[in-house]
């Protein structure tokens, strides 16, 4: 018999986390699932656990990555092709569902046939689920585009529960991508005008831990990442064109993002690589070349070695509201 939903979990070398995580998926109020593990390569243990975890539980799969690309999106990939389930639920290897998840995600795919996806909301921790004080965040905008666009983001891999032939219909994860590779899935899916809905419902617990070698931080710290990320950009701007179509608002989101990869170059002490970066804004015509001008100021006066750095930060700020480079406004304590 075919599962109801697939869990497709990439890993390499994460084996005491990866334990919490298939207990989490095990703990479910839904039977009808199974859980996909593709390993990337682990030489800690991960092969000898999870063979023994798949003897008492045959709803566990452990892959190995085949292929010559690596990373987490050659594995969800990989999982996502080899997934029976009818929908699909991309979980990292450090993060847990609440038991109810599997069930209540399901029940609404399943009672909405027109949904390609659905979106739920996570609570992050440090150690164990609750020891950090989070507030679901609102959407003032509303506008998940966008929201992608300045780097708001409205969710992240595990929110969504997909429609197993609608993200394959996508292609899935992008493989050549270094990093960024959630949010342009995400922003395919809203550009192709995928049907979906988003939910208060907190169900995932993603855990908050800082390591060097994370996407998360080589994308905002590593030059081989910021510079994958002009192409990337490019990308999405042809995407945006080619979709719903480029107004002024996606302009500035657009800018936005330019700018956002041009400050990390600043901060790597590389000036003259984040005004080339920020540059582009000018020689692709989404921004005028006053705001290319300010833009560009500001960004000299962040340099690590300007006495002014300090209080340019704080004038970038009200600049990205007056320019719209965000969408949400500030929102002052009264």
């Amino acid at each position: 018999m075919q599962p109801k939903v697939t869990v497709v979990t990439p890993t390499r070398n994460r084996l005491a986390l990866l334990v919490e995580t298939l207990a989490s998926v095990s703990q479910q109020t839904l039977a009808d699932w199974e859980h996909i593990v593709v390993d990337d390569g682990s030489d800690d243990g991960t092969v000898e656990a999870i063979a023994s975890a798949a003897q008492g539980d045959p709803r566990i799969r452990y892959m190995q990555r085949q292929g010559e690309k690596s990373g987490a999106n050659a594995c969800r990939n990989q999982g996502l092709a080899a997934a029976r389930g009818e929908f699909v639920v991309f979980l990292d290897s450090d993060d847990l569902l609440e038991p109810d998840c599997l069930r209540r995600r399901v029940e609404i795919m399943s009672s909405n046939a027109d949904l390609d996806f659905a979106v739920f909301q996570l609570s992050p921790f440090l150690i164990k689920p609750g020891d950090l004080e989070y507030t679901t965040k609102r959407d003032i905008h509303g506008d998940d585009l966008l929201g992608f666009l300045v780097l708001e983001l409205p969710w992240q891999t595990t929110a969504p529960i997909w429609r197993r032939t609608a993200v394959a219909a996508l292609g899935g994860f992008d493989e050549n991508l270094l990093s960024w590779q959630d949010i342009d899935l995400h922003i395919r899916a809203l550009v192709a005008s995928y049907r979906y809905l988003k939910f208060s419902d907190i169900d995932y617990h993603m855990r908050w831990q800082f390591e060097e070698t994370k996407i998360s931080v080589e994308q905002r710290r590593s030059p081989r990442h910021l510079e994958a990320t002009g192409p990337l950009l490019e990308k999405f701007e042809g995407l945006v064109r080619e979709g719903p179509g480029m107004t002024w608002v996606r302009q500035r989101a657009l800018c936005n993002l330019y700018f956002f990869v041009a400050e990390r170059w600043i901060d790597l002490g590389r000036t003259s690589d984040g005004l080339a970066f920020w540059r582009r804004v000018r020689q692709r015509k989404l921004a005028p070349p006053a705001m290319h001008a300010v833009g560009s100021l500001l960004l000299r006066l962040q340099s690590p070695r300007s006495p002014l750095r300090r209080l340019a930060a704080r004038l970038c700020h009200k600049w990205k509201g007056w320019a719209r480079l965000r969408i949400n406004p500030e929102l002052v304590a009264s």
